[in-house]
């Protein structure tokens, strides 16, 4: 009777440590703003209708959910960036849970789900992804394909067939999961597979690799047609981006693939002290060999059992690795990128860095398994791990970047706005020089300040004042092409 409130206690321990410390480390994103490419979707929503803004490709990326959700977002909070942090803190909190029930699903070693789980939650190079809204698409990837990767585990090791609900289930998350960011689609293109391997082969497996394989098909005749009818990707993006190209690069992609593994394995143990800015040097190399060389003697320690775990975790994991390293490795050429530079660019590694951590920790669970020894080994290595991170949150606190740059240009540009309305008398025309607006990146796809206007004001004037633009700096361009507000705010000089 005593062993069952201590077994209770230590899994609750054991959950609430990482969302403790992921809550610790990520809480001022809150007070983060927007950035980049942000300013260009909030403006695709203000001017784009609703059916072309969810089928927009951008950059590659499938956007169907994302947008929703970004249009849903600006409905209801506007361009209040708090709101927009708070959800992305939260769908954090929620992947440390899913991640932290995945390992225990497959393992069922809470010390080992309370490593993973607060190794990745407290991961530095998450903020590339959490910091940044126009990323937030891959963190609800990240949330849809824990759920699903958990789901399968709890399959594999139940030895029944699996129900026509869980298949549907399944397709049904893992396309909206392929529209909300453009990993997705690498991982329901792999995801067939990897159920056909996680299914044990004496139970039926043929019902969920079918439906699985109908759907993956579904989104990527979906994908061809708005690819060719979408006129948001640009020629050079579209011939960039092109099958044809992608093979042609091929050298590329194989180097930036095993890039991005290698700094994710080193990332992970690394990052923390800030030793992982060096990648590909010595250190950062010899981590992630260190990584590789766990999850091989853990297949080589393994069962059958576990062996197969590892077999279709890895698949997927190279699936996601894959769907990045096609999706970004001409256009990293094109820029003229060193190709490990390019891989340690933080916002590539929220989901990835999650399915590595799952599978390091399958393997050190196989190596845990093989005796007091190497368990012993492996827990105490654990334990020191998990206290030296908690201590390291204290110690080194991961100072995260608000992006002040762009709140302060955007608030020079409303006060400008707002002091040219003050200045005129009412019931006249207030006009305003067109100004480039450098925190949105590309003039081509934001109107300099006269896209600030119509994502910041409901209506083309101001306190009973008609508010214009002159084109000094460009802009009118796009505008005439969206048409409707945001081109009635240009006049002639």
């Amino acid at each position: 009777m005593t062993r069952r409130p201590v077994r209770a206690a230590a899994g609750l321990l054991s959950l609430l440590v990482p969302l403790a410390a992921a809550l610790a480390l990520w809480w001022p994103l809150v007070d983060n703003y927007f950035y980049n490419d942000d300013f260009v979707h909030l403006f695709d929503v203000v001017t784009l209708g609703l059916p072309r803004l969810l089928t927009q490709i951008w950059g590659g990326h499938l956007y169907v959910v994302r947008n929703a959700v970004f249009a849903g977002m600006y409905a209801v909070f506007g361009p209040e960036p708090r709101p927009w942090f708070y959800s992305v803190l939260l769908t954090h909190l929620l992947n440390v849970l899913l991640l932290h029930r995945l390992v225990l699903r497959l393992t069922g070693d809470r010390l080992l789900a309370c490593l993973g789980a607060t190794l990745w939650g407290t991961a530095p190079v998450l903020e590339g992804a959490l910091g940044w809204y126009a990323v937030y698409g891959q963190v609800l990837l990240t949330a849809i394909v824990l759920g699903v990767v958990s789901s399968l585990a709890v399959a594999a090791t139940s030895g029944r067939p699996t129900s026509l609900r869980r298949g549907l289930a399944w397709a049904g998350l893992l396309a909206a999961g392929a529209t909300c960011f453009g990993i997705g689609l690498g991982i329901i293109a792999a995801f067939p597979l990897v159920a056909w391997l996680a299914l044990p082969p004496d139970a039926p497996r043929g019902r969920a690799a079918g439906i699985l394989i109908v759907t993956a098909a579904a989104v990527f005749v979906v994908y061809a047609v708005l690819w060719v009818r979408s006129p948001d990707l640009e020629p050079r993006g579209r011939e960039l981006l092109s099958p044809g190209a992608v093979l042609e690069s091929l050298p590329a992609v194989l180097a930036l693939g095993a890039s991005l593994l290698g700094f994710s394995a080193s990332t992970l143990v690394l990052g923390p002290l800030g030793l992982d800015a060096g990648f590909p040097d010595a250190a950062t190399i010899g981590t992630a060999s260190l990584v590789a060389a766990v999850v091989l003697l853990g297949w080589l320690a393994a069962d059958s059992a576990g062996r197969r775990r590892l077999l279709w975790l890895g698949t997927l994991m190279m699936a996601a690795c894959a769907a990045i390293a096609a999706g970004r490795a001409t256009i990293i050429v094109s820029w003229q990128v060193p190709i490990a530079r390019s891989a340690a660019w933080s916002r590539y590694h929220y989901l990835l860095l999650a399915l590595l951590t799952a599978l390091l920790c399958t393997a050190l669970s196989a190596l845990r398994a093989r005796g007091r020894i190497p368990g012993a080994i492996v827990a105490a290595t654990a334990v020191v791990c998990v206290v030296g991170r908690l201590a390291l949150l204290v110690a080194l606190p991961h100072a995260i970047d608000h992006h002040d740059a762009d709140r302060a240009e955007t608030g020079t540009v409303l006060q400008a706005i707002r002091q040219a309305v003050a200045a005129a008398p009412p019931g006249t025309t207030v006009t305003i020089p067109n100004r480039p607006f450098v925190s949105a990146g590309l003039p081509r796809s934001f109107p300099g300040w006269a896209g600030v206007f119509v994502i910041h004001f409901p209506a083309n004037s101001v306190d009973g004042r008609a508010v214009r633009f002159t084109p000094r700096a460009g802009g009118e361009a796009l505008a005439q092409q969206r048409g409707g507000r945001i081109a009635a705010l240009f006049q002639a000089p």
